[in-house]
């Protein structure tokens, strides 16, 4: 057999593939809506019938009995959350080679979550300022979204100090918001 009538069969292939599975889910299709789920798949379920009392005559369709259930919904536990719903602020510490350093940290809670977060720096040190700033515009994505319990930060944009005061500023504002 040459290249083109191997392409040929393999295109041939594909397009038969192709219609049959249009066939068949047509088929699934037209089963599924023709047989109000009448059919019986051998599944035994437990339910309460209510008779049909309607009247029929011969002109009408007949309708099906409706089936109801006495399973209630099921109950869904009240949440135990940690801490409370609000916005907390700290200042946090750390050691940098320049001495000691802080930043103050804002995180807003709802149901354990930080919803919203602000670090402000506060530190005149350039350095020190240079390296907060780098922490302030990359630890949100860290941060928002996340479980209060769960956040602790290590390097952020290449700052490794900051997030040293800011996890202590989340123990502080954990304290805080206990419930």
């Amino acid at each position: 057999m040459n290249p083109q009538e191997q392409k040929f069969d393999h295109k041939t292939i594909g397009i038969i593939i192709s219609i049959a599975t249009v066939i068949i889910l047509g088929l699934v299709v037209y089963v599924s809506e023709h047989t109000d789920g009448d059919i019986d798949t051998g599944a035994q379920v437990s339910t309460n019938q209510i008779p049909n009392t309607q009247t029929q005559t011969p002109a009408q369709t007949p309708t099906k009995t409706p089936v109801v259930t006495n399973t209630p919904p099921p109950a869904t536990a009240p949440k135990n959350y940690v801490y409370k719903n609000g916005t907390y602020s700290a200042n946090g510490t750390y050691n940098s080679p320049g001495g000691q350093d802080e930043i103050a940290v804002t995180v807003t809670l709802v149901n354990d979550i930080i919803t919203d977060a602000t670090v402000t720096s506060v530190v005149a040190d350039r350095t020190s300022s240079r390296y907060q700033n780098r922490f302030i515009t990359g630890y949100k994505q860290y941060v928002v979204g996340k479980n209060i319990a769960s956040v602790n930060l290590t390097n952020v944009s290449g700052s490794s100090l900051t997030p040293i005061g800011f996890n202590n500023a989340l123990v502080q504002i954990k304290s805080q918001a206990k419930a």
